[in-house]
Parts: C-alpha cells; structure tokens; sequence
C-alpha cells in the first residue's frame, strides 16, 4: 500500500503513508490527504485491480 499515488484532484504526486488503511472485503484500502490541494481520497487494492475514489476528473 505505502506505493507512491497520483491525487486525483491535482494530479500531483502523494509519496506519503496513508493516515489510516483498512480491509474492505478483499480490498487493502489507504486514506491519503495530498499536499498540495488538501485533497481526500481513498485507494482500493487488491490482486487483481486497483483504483481511486473519489475518481479523477476527465479533461
């Protein structure tokens, strides 16, 4: 889990430790915080996906 992750907000680079991870059925999840705009996300991983939520923003 600790891998680094891209905000979905931003989009910036967030190379910190979860504030809290926990298991969700067969998903590892992290609660990350980026630092550049403040941001909330949770990141869900299992052995065969992995994604984002909230999800990032089309362009």
């Amino acid at each position: 889990m600790g891998d680094d992750v891209q905000c979905p907000a931003c989009g910036s680079e967030v190379a910190i430790k979860p504030l809290k991870s926990w298991k969700f059925r067969f998903y590892d999840v992290g609660r990350y915080v980026c630092p550049s705009c403040k941001g909330k996300f949770n990141v869900y991983v299992s052995p065969k996906s992995r994604f984002m939520i909230p999800k990032g923003k089309r362009k």
